[in-house]
Order: structure tokens, then C-alpha cells, then sequence
């Protein structure tokens, strides 16, 4: 970087473990479809500790972390219908909006997709959110005008945890459509009590469901659950007996959500699931222990399993309607300034008590 060269505040991966807050050169002179984003603020996720972990691989040092983040349009390129000034959060992942996938509601999967936040090692890939600017790829597809009552804090939730939890939520109730049960007599739990798993929660009281439990391991988090309407499992006692205890004849739960990508977390909602329930699963597995039951098992469960990337993009005008029901601003425990980033990465990944959803102000 020269000394003319305009810079900016970000966060940077370097190695498993470490993140930097560093002075990098900021995105200027967007391209044709491209914006560049003011970040007014910006979330860390817990996809982002895959990386951080060194579960996932081939990030490469000095990538600027986050997919997270909502702002306001800088800079626009040619062919963008966004106005400079104008209050915007965008999906974790870019979409077109125009290929058969963005056009079909699986935003997730457009035939373009990039997440924000990775580049490989070869160089190919899109810088993250977590930084004062950001390049927006296939600005009209990826960002979403924001209502003037919508808050940037709600944006920054809005374009990938909040619409993950409903995606999650959404998944199990549109599988059991054919259950002859109305959404008040269902009974689920929501496997994994972070803040997609709050937002499943919020999510499935929004939709009407009746009995909603919640299984973490650690208590403050079940606070939390309590706290948005679900029937919190002690520490220590099994799942397996508060299943047969609050279903009929033991049967089961009527439908599992699973929201933290372990090997574990899954196989449990294999076994809390009645014969005929459903397994909705959103968790990021980056593990190589295979999957928890065979295709005989399922079989002879009549389980339906529904999983994926969710199409955030696609989900977000839905969600921000959904905002106007749900405080939806009470899951975030810390709104501290970028350069707390390593900080709040260890916090974070250590699950230390208290610290549920942390958002950055690039400008604090």
C-alpha cells in the first residue's frame, strides 16, 4: 500500500486463533454491478470460528473476516439501481438475483455465489464486512433496502442468523404440512443455544408453534432460550428423559432443529425424533465423522430430513416483516468497536458466559 492509497480499518485473519485489527487498503472504483458499503456495523457469526478454529481450511492469511454486515451505499457502479446514501444490509452470500436459483427462492445457490469473507488460497474469492467498507459483487442481487424503522443492528441479523433461524424453523413446519396437526399441538426442540438457535426459537413462537424445548450445554445460554419462550433443559439431565417425559407414549418430538454442526449435536435429534418427525438441520459441519444414522434407520423412522445453506437473500424481505413482531435487538449481549475483535473472537469461541451475539462498530 503507498502512502496516497486511501485505507481503512479491518479485521484479518492470520492463522487458527488469530485475527488482527490492521490498517488495510479500502475498496474504491467499483465496477459495473458493484457497490461499495459505508459498514455502519457488522456481526461475528459462528461460522466464522470454523476458520478461526482451523476446522475449515484454505483461508488465506490477511483475508478480511465477517459476512455480516449492513451500511450505507458509498459507492455505486454502473448498472446499480442503490442511490449513495441509501440504507442497506446484504445476504452472507452474493446472488445475482437473476440466475434460475435466485429466481426460484434458493438465493444460497445462485450460479455466482461467493461468501463474504473467504479467500482461498489461490486468490480467488471476496473480502468480508468486518471493516469500514466493503465491495458488494452483484450489488442489486445481494443487498436489501432498509426501512427507515429497521436499525443496522437489525440489518446485520436480518442477512444471516435471524434469516437462518426462521430458514431452519420454516424447513420443519413445511414438512410437517401433511401431519394433520396444527401448529399449536407441535412440540419441537431446538438443538444448540447460540444466537441461530435463538432465532430459531423466535422464529417458531412466530409461526405458531406450541411447545418449544431447548438443549445447550451451557446454562446461561438456556437462560437465554427461556428467556424467548422455550422450556429450557437442565445441565445434566438427559434430553432422552425430558423426551419421554413431555410427549405422548414417549413417542417423541414432533420435529428437531439443529443449528450447531457438530457430529453429536446430530445424532441427538436422530434420537429425540418421533417416527414420522422431522430433522431440520442449518449447523455447518465442518467435521469429517460422517453422518450419525444410515439410510436403513431413516427408513424405517419415516424421517424426513431437510438441510442447507440458508437462501438468505431470498428470505429477507419475509424476514424484515417478521421484525415488526419480534424484538428480535434483545439476543445481542455486546456492541463493542472493531478493534475489540480478538477480544470478542476468544469470547466467543469459548462460549464465555454472557456472550450470545457481539456486533462490531467499524467507526467507534
Amino acid at each position: 500500500m503507498t502512502d496516497e492509497a486511501p485505507a481503512m480499518n479491518a479485521v484479518v485473519f492470520k492463522k487458527p486463533y488469530e485475527v488482527s485489527y490492521e490498517r488495510v487498503p479500502r475498496p474504491i472504483n467499483p465496477q459495473a454491478g458493484e457497490a461499495i458499503v459505508r459498514v455502519m456495523a457488522c456481526g461475528l457469526c459462528g461460522s466464522d470460528l470454523h476458520p478461526y478454529r482451523g476446522a475449515e481450511k484454505g483461508l488465506r492469511e490477511d483475508t478480511i473476516c465477517g459476512h455480516e454486515f449492513a451500511g450505507i451505499i458509498e459507492e455505486a457502479g454502473k448498472g446499480v439501481t442503490f442511490a449513495r446514501g441509501q440504507r442497506v444490509a446484504a445476504s452472507f452470500t452474493t446472488a445475482c438475483g437473476t440466475c434460475w436459483f435466485c429466481t426460484h427462492n434458493l438465493s444460497s445457490r445462485c450460479d455466482t455465489v461467493q461468501l463474504f469473507g473467504w479467500v482461498n488460497k489461490s486468490g480467488c474469492g471476496i473480502h468480508g464486512g468486518q471493516a469500514q467498507f466493503v465491495r458488494v459483487p452483484h450489488a442489486n442481487g445481494t443487498l436489501m433496502a432498509l426501512p427507515d424503522n429497521v436499525s443496522f443492528d437489525e440489518g446485520v441479523l436480518l442477512g444471516d442468523i435471524f434469516a437462518t433461524g426462521y430458514f431452519c424453523a420454516k424447513n420443519a413446519m413445511s414438512a410437517l404440512a401433511d401431519s394433520q396437526m396444527t401448529p399449536a399441538e407441535m412440540t419441537i426442540t431446538v438443538v444448540g443455544c447460540g444466537p441461530v438457535g435463538l432465532c430459531a426459537i423466535i422464529s417458531a413462537k412466530l409461526l405458531g408453534v406450541g411447545t418449544i424445548y431447548a438443549i445447550d450445554r451451557v446454562k446461561s445460554r438456556l437462560d437465554m432460550a427461556a428467556g424467548v419462550g422455550a422450556i429450557a433443559v437442565a445441565p445434566g439431565k438427559s434430553p432422552l428423559d425430558v423426551n419421554c417425559a413431555v410427549t405422548q407414549s414417549g413417542r417423541g418430538m414432533d420435529a428437531v432443529l439443529e443449528v450447531v454442526g457438530t457430529f453429536d449435536a446430530l445424532d441427538l435429534c436422530f434420537q429425540l425424533v418421533r417416527p414420522g418427525g422431522v430433522v431440520s438441520s442449518v449447523g455447518v459441519h465442518a467435521h469429517d465423522k460422517g453422518f450419525p444414522v444410515s439410510p436403513e434407520q431413516c427408513y424405517d423412522k419415516n424421517i424426513t430430513f431437510r438441510s442447507g445453506r440458508c437462501p438468505a437473500r431470498s428470505l429477507m424481505p419475509e424476514v424484515c416483516q417478521l421484525l415488526q413482531s419480534a424484538d428480535i435487538g434483545r439476543i445481542i449481549s455486546h456492541r463493542v468497536p472493531l478493534s475489540a475483535a480478538s477480544e470478542m473472537y476468544r469470547k466467543f469461541e469459548t462460549q464465555e458466559k454472557g456472550v450470545y451475539k457481539v456486533i462490531f462498530d467499524p467507526w467507534a
